[in-house]
């Protein structure tokens, strides 16, 4: 399960190369947004304010990736490559490759894991869950990321725009996430979760087109143990 909680959110929700964070000791500057730079000295190193970030996330209505997942704590690091279908809805499915091989997917009001090789599928409500990890950055709503995160250190550099979100919640799960956004469209995360773990995501083959039902279909085998966690009953 802390595989999972690392993504999810390392949803989470997600790797190389990590998205460096913006620095310190660079002043935010106001309106710059919707400029095009085309001169690279201008470019570099040019700070930015965050409504660039908010207009690509009212651009995700879905998002479909895959990712590679890389988890460092201790000096030891785990790497793990998987996809991503979201909606603003509150849907989405994450499919773990190896070593997990693991599929996790919500319907906007349960949370589903299934595990092929236990042929186990645990159920239990979604509730804060997308507000307590990177994938509520795919299916909640701008004003709802607003609520949850302050923006600062929005930056751009050439044709790499980031963004550093921190966590209103002392007790937040994720402590801060710094996003990455190219071409106006998510690329990388990386984050600071409660076990000490840094978890950096790297996105390819990104799609912010329609996603059909089927893609968001949890296919169960006949045969496979349910177990629910809904309303504290196991």
């Amino acid at each position: 399960m802390r595989y999972f909680i690392s993504f999810l959110f390392s949803l989470t929700l997600f790797l190389n190369p990590v998205l460096k964070a913006a620095s310190n000791d660079v002043d935010n500057t106001s309106g710059t947004e919707g400029k095009i730079y085309t001169d690279t000295k201008e470019q570099a190193g040019l700070s930015e304010n965050s409504s660039y970030l908010f207009n690509s996330i009212n651009k995700h209505q879905y998002f479909s990736a895959n990712f590679e997942q890389t988890t460092l704590q201790e000096r030891k690091k785990r790497l793990i490559k998987g996809e991503i279908r979201a909606h603003r809805s509150g849907i989405f499915k994450i499919s773990y490759f190896e070593p997990l091989n693991e599929v996790m997917f919500s319907d906007g009001k349960d949370f589903y894991r299934f595990d092929p090789e236990l042929e186990q599928l645990n159920v239990q409500p979604l509730e804060e869950l997308l507000e307590e990890t990177p994938v509520g950055l795919f299916t909640l709503s701008l004003e709802e990321i607003k609520e949850l995160f302050i923006f600062s250190e929005c930056r751009k550099d050439l044709n790499q725009f980031s963004c550093l979100l921190t966590s209103k919640k002392e007790e937040s799960f994720i402590k801060w996430i710094d996003i990455g956004v190219q071409n106006d469209v998510f690329n990388s995360f990386k984050y600071l979760d409660t076990f000490g773990q840094t978890v950096s995501l790297k996105f390819n083959n990104v799609s912010l087109n329609k996603i059909s039902n089927n893609e968001f279909k949890l296919n169960i085998p006949e045969g496979t143990d349910i177990v629910s966690f809904r309303n504290g009953y196991k």
